[in-house]
């Protein structure tokens, strides 16, 4: 299992996802009036996606996942942190070291290759609320990962599913700080 994906709820995707595009001078990969989705390169064959989706409206819960942009190459920024709130860092900087397969370092985690931005965990400015966070965060499973056994281990851990919907290819989880993530399923072999 690694991170594969920063995903970002917009009402407008055709417009929020270029835009954070030309910021960031990543890789486009698909457009569709659903969303947009575009590719940052780390070393090696690794890399992390953001992509924005439509929502019809806008949420009026606090955000919880925060994207730290710094200087980057070429007049571009650089995503230089993923910040994720939390309500015990601790803990949940365990949680998210064994979900992301990120390393731990200095106040935070990195991608195994000690590029691309850090995942840190703050303290929480409020309670996870009810609604749907605008931002969240999937993860991959990885070539003959069992489904069911992730999951299980996932609430092990101090996670909970939120849904379950058979006809969905990915399962809704929060983490125990109530940050929404998504367990992707594994790539199709070939893919």
């Amino acid at each position: 299992m690694h991170l594969e994906n920063v995903v970002i709820d917009a009402v407008e995707p055709l417009v929020t996802g270029p835009a954070w595009e030309e910021r960031l001078g990543t890789e486009r990969l698909t457009t569709l009036p659903e969303g947009v989705e575009t590719r940052i390169h780390l070393p090696g064959e690794a890399f992390l996606d953001l992509c924005v989706i439509a929502v019809p409206e806008a949420e009026e819960e606090p955000e919880r996942l925060h994207l730290v942009l710094g200087p980057g190459e070429q007049g571009r920024e650089r995503l230089e942190e993923i910040r994720l709130e939390s309500a015990d860092v601790p803990r949940d900087l365990a949680f998210w070291t064994w979900l992301s397969a990120w390393e731990p370092e200095a106040g935070g985690l990195r991608h195994p290759s000690g590029e691309g931005p850090l995942l840190r965990l703050v303290p929480e400015s409020a309670p996870a609320g009810p609604l749907k966070n605008r931002a969240h965060l999937d993860m991959r499973l990885a070539p003959g990962e069992e489904p069911d056994a992730a999951a299980a281990e996932l609430v092990r851990r101090g996670g909970r599913e939120v849904t379950e919907d058979p006809t969905l290819p990915w399962r809704v989880f929060e983490d125990p700080s109530g940050n929404v993530l998504c367990l992707l399923p594994a790539p199709a072999p070939g893919s």
